[in-house]
């Protein structure tokens, strides 16, 4: 594939899962199109990602559970290898064809991370994983790490004998992956720490404070958030301060559950305290301090993002955001969407869902960066890509959708009115 930088999703491929019945597939590989050129990353002179994809649809087709399908996958890696024997799989697969309840649900992501690129695969149903598997390119040509048959069935063409070693302390509920890198193998370490680490999912209630302590222990990023907002016309916000205490802090724990992931309250323990306040200018040129929950919800989320967004965009992680645009301006959207693709993204990616049409203007997204979300009533999740549809590449993206050319709107049946 050429010269290969950072950590980078190619595809993600979900089956049986949720409203996805059969395999659907999101892909970052970019057409031959060279419009737009700073929506891309360039991997060789033929081969080329895209910084950023978006999903479209209405409401109940399926667009957030592609992001709950990449969420289970996340989780299942993360966490498998801490089930107990008798552990269900918390799955939830297509409900509305009874044939599909047995099936097993199918998952898999190609990325590269560390220059190589792997994929990396598994099926399980809601009591034991059927197969799993874990190819890598590390000198242009594909190889096996290992794959499996339930426990029983491995088969790995290097580092047999540590492999082995790993084999015996398998249980059916738990992924190869998550076990053999607990365990210290180095070969699997590299796809696990690509999953935890460098995919991030918008699950968590942290993301505030993940803002708050990094401005307060880095000023060159404070300077840039403070810019960003004075940029993106933030109610006139000309300062963020913070300030650090120790005080009661109650802490959240995670769980992985069969509805999903949760996070519970702990018992409250003394630790660092941050505390942030805006500074605003009067009409009188005076400085007046607000705390952040005299901000509007807007602004709260907004300036909560920008912390790990940052972080995104400067490790070359990959975001993945459903409904991005929740209490959110649509032309704060374009400023988040365009800082992806700009100078300041070192290789990052963002995958979103949203309902906001003005970002199909041909000036911000190409053809192959718009995915469309269908679902029929009591039918399960199609996902199209606009390169699917005879549409020029400088069609009106937004009209074409409005229009229903291209799919993905919702059926409302006028007669309740007559």
């Amino acid at each position: 594939m050429g010269c290969l930088l950072g950590n980078m999703i190619i595809e993600i491929s979900i089956e049986n899962y949720l409203s996805v019945k059969d395999k659907v597939t999101l892909s970052l590989e970019s057409s031959s199109s060279k419009k737009l050129s700073q929506n891309l990353i360039e991997l060789s002179k033929d081969d080329n990602l895209l910084k950023s994809v978006v999903i479209y649809g209405a409401n109940a087709s399926g667009k957030s559970n592609i992001i709950k399908s990449v969420l289970f996958l996340w989780n299942m890696v993360k966490n498998s290898h801490n089930f107990n024997v008798d552990t269900k799989i918390p799955r939830l697969p297509f409900k509305l064809d009874e044939t599909y309840l047995e099936k097993p649900s199918k998952f898999e992501v190609i990325f590269i991370h560390k220059n190589i690129k792997y994929k990396y695969g598994f099926s399980c149903t809601n009591d034991k994983i059927i197969d799993e598997y874990l190819f890598y390119w590390p000198h242009g040509r594909e190889a096996l790490i290992f794959s499996r048959k339930d426990t029983t069935k491995y088969e790995f063409k290097s580092d047999k004998r540590r492999q082995d070693i790993i084999k015996p302390q398998m249980n059916n509920n738990v992924l190869y992956l998550s076990r053999a890198t607990q365990l210290g193998y180095e070969k699997t370490r590299n796809a696990y720490e690509f999953i935890v680490n460098n995919i991030v999912i918008n699950i968590s209630p942290l993301w505030q404070d993940i803002t708050i302590k990094k401005i307060f222990e880095n000023q060159d990023l404070k300077n840039r958030i403070i810019e960003v907002l004075k940029k993106a016309d933030f109610g006139g916000i000309v300062d963020v301060k913070v300030d650090k205490k120790k005080g009661q802090l109650q802490g959240i724990e995670f769980k992985f559950g069969k509805e999903g992931p949760s996070f519970n309250p702990l018992k409250p323990q003394e630790q660092d305290v941050y505390n942030v306040k805006f500074q605003h200018k009067t009409k009188n040129g005076h400085l007046i301090d607000f705390l952040i929950h005299e901000e509007s919800l807007g602004t709260q989320k907004f300036f909560s993002m920008l912390g790990p967004i940052f972080d995104i965009l400067e490790s070359g992680k990959i975001a993945i955001i459903d409904e991005l645009e929740s209490s959110l301006h649509p032309n704060i959207i374009k400023f988040l969407v365009k800082l992806f693709h700009s100078k300041y993204n070192r290789n990052a990616q963002l995958i979103f869902t949203t309902h906001n049409t003005s970002l199909l203007g041909n000036e911000l997204l190409r053809r192959d960066q718009i995915y469309i979300c269908t679902k029929e009533p009591n039918k399960n999740t199609i996902l199209t890509s606009l390169l699917d549809f005879d549409l020029r590449e400088d069609a009106d993206f937004e009209r074409a959708y409005l229009n229903g050319r291209v799919g993905g709107l919702p059926f409302i049946d006028e007669t309740l009115f007559d």
